[in-house]
């Protein structure tokens, strides 16, 4: 029995320390393999997107009404007060030429109505010198001017467009009595760039626009015209405009100008002011007319040389100092 118990142990005892052995070389092989296992790749961080940019609201002067010139209503704000100078020189390249300042404004009682003694109508064609509540003519002889009385109600308003009707009444000083009658119509910044004026009116007056030039002026004519122009800012502050007409004039009028055709042109620009008040300083060139067509003997078709102007002036324009956007 003895021999048979003593070999089994000797047996036992080798094989025990081969199987210990054998463990730990495949606990090594696995330790190995894992470490040799590369890490599962780490999805790369994604990048925060950048808040979009929100677009900065257009320059405003009180609550609503706009610094820039392109993007002006047809009429005052209600409570809004404007004040308004220009001296107008031109008609002549010799002693004795044109010369005038004029001083006038307007106000907006309510909304949508503008009330004035001024020539200054948003979106209109410059008007003749020496025609305002205050004028001066200093050549070619000193007088006082005309003085002109408007209303403009703005009866249509979308985001694109404008729409108003003007009655203007001018009681005379140095010229004829006059009523105007006209709807302008303004496209605000067409396509974020051009803002379109036209206007088109008929006109009373109690005289002969070419009484000067014939031997038998009538005293009543009426007039029929369209007006055109453009403005663009270049910036919120400066701003550029081009505009002109046409103009059938002189209907009825005396023998040798009946229907005289007027086309009159201009450009300007100018810069805003802003601060406590509101200001467009501008300066204009033009002619009043560029070109006359079925005219009077001794007016020539273009009459350049006695039809031009200059223009230097500015608006002032105040809060609204009264009603609901006080």
């Amino acid at each position: 029995m003895a021999r048979v118990v003593y070999p089994i142990l000797f047996a036992s005892l080798l094989v025990a320390p081969v199987s210990t052995v054998q463990a730990d070389d495949e606990g090594a092989e696995a330790t190995e393999e894992a470490s040799n296992t590369p890490a599962a790749a780490e999805e790369p961080a994604t990048p925060e997107e950048p808040a979009a940019e929100e677009e900065e609201p257009d320059p405003t002067f009180g609550p609503k009404y706009p610094v820039r010139f392109a993007q002006r209503p047809l009429v005052l704000h209600a409570g809004m007060v404007r004040a308004d100078g220009r001296l107008t020189v031109g008609g002549d390249f010799r002693p004795g030429t044109f010369s005038a300042l004029d001083l006038g404004g307007a106000v907006s009682p309510i909304e949508n109505l503008e009330v004035g003694l001024s020539t200054e109508l948003t979106g209109a064609i410059p008007a003749p010198g020496g025609n305002s509540l205050i004028t001066i003519v200093f050549s070619p002889e000193a007088s006082y001017g005309d003085i002109p009385v408007y209303a403009r109600y703005q009866f249509l308003e979308t985001d694109a467009a404008l729409l108003a009707v003007d009655f203007v009444m001018v009681l005379p000083t140095n010229t004829d009595f006059s009523m105007t009658a006209a709807l302008p119509l303004r496209i605000i910044e067409l396509f974020g760039f051009v803002t379109l004026d036209s206007r088109l009116g008929v006109r009373y007056l109690n005289g002969d626009s070419y009484a000067g030039s014939i031997t038998n002026p009538s005293k009543n004519t009426a007039q029929f015209f369209f007006e055109g122009g453009s403005a663009i800012n270049f910036t919120d502050n400066g701003f550029l405009e081009i505009g002109g007409g046409v103009a059938l004039v002189n209907v009825g009028g005396g023998q040798g100008a009946k229907n005289v055709v007027e086309i009159p042109a201009y450009i300007g620009g100018g810069y805003t002011y802003e601060g406590k008040v509101l200001a467009d300083i501008f300066a204009q060139f033009g002619w009043d007319p560029l070109m006359t067509a079925g005219g009077p003997t001794g007016v020539d078709t273009f009459n350049v040389k006695e039809t031009w102007y200059i223009t230097l002036g500015a608006t002032v324009y105040t809060k609204e100092l009264f009603g609901k956007k006080k």
